[in-house]
């Protein structure tokens, strides 16, 4: 089953990336361009990568209708992301806080429990330059008990356009808080939002600006700072 899967969210990533255009309006903000300073992770070893699969669709039934809405999409509206969006909102599937998900697997190697806050602003360098880094803009927590490994997703941001989302091909480092100025500003600003109930809608216009912004074009931060606050 989880090939089964795997061969859809694939199928999803060609379409949703397929649809990805946008107006080339360049103004004094410089291209996404940073340097991955890799966190320290003290106690911790983490594996990150794009497969989520391991928490998706026990039922097979779900599983089928989500392969068939996404075939359909392919087939009969490829130019559609609303199409697509539509299926994974349906499914379940559609991430709280970000419109791509990463999975990350954190090995507690000492013999006490250790508490982990991924903070808002730190991002993900892939290991292929096939995909697009990612952007978290929600804080998540994590418990890891004494010698405890646990598979925990995550959501993010897309950070290039032009690349490919992560899939169960991808493999990530986690990095240091991005420190590009409208990038910096996106975040200042997403961090008092409540984003992880805002509608498909809402996050999709966040990722336009976060790709406005690392494209160099002109932002938008009063449609972020309009946003429900926390």
């Amino acid at each position: 089953m989880k090939k089964f899967f795997i061969a859809g969210l694939t199928l999803l990533v060609i379409i949703f990336l397929s649809a990805c255009s946008k107006d080339n309006k360049k103004n004094d903000n410089k291209p996404f361009n940073e340097t991955c300073e890799a966190v320290t992770l003290q106690g911790l070893t983490t594996q990150i990568d794009g497969d989520i699969s391991y928490e998706q669709f026990e039922d097979t039934a779900k599983l089928n209708e989500y392969v068939a809405c996404i075939t359909e999409c392919s087939e009969n509206t490829p130019n559609d992301v609303n199409c697509i969006m539509n299926c994974l909102d349906a499914s379940g599937m559609m991430p709280a806080g970000g419109t791509f998900s990463l999975s990350l697997k954190f090995t507690n190697l000492t013999a006490t429990q250790i508490t982990y806050t991924i903070v808002p602003g730190t991002w993900f360098f892939p290991g292929s330059d096939d995909y697009q880094p990612m952007l978290i803009a929600v804080p998540v927590t994590i418990i890891i008990e004494a010698y405890e490994t646990i598979d925990i997703t995550i959501p993010v941001f897309c950070l290039n356009v032009s690349k490919s989302a992560p899939d169960f091909a991808s493999t990530y480092t986690m990095c240091d808080v991005v420190g590009s100025g409208c990038l910096t500003e996106i975040v200042k600003i997403l961090k008092t939002k409540d984003i992880i109930n805002l509608n498909y809608s809402q996050i999709t216009q966040i990722q336009d600006i976060i790709w406005d912004c690392t494209d160099g074009e002109d932002v938008d931060f009063d449609y972020l700072k309009s946003l429900p606050s926390l």
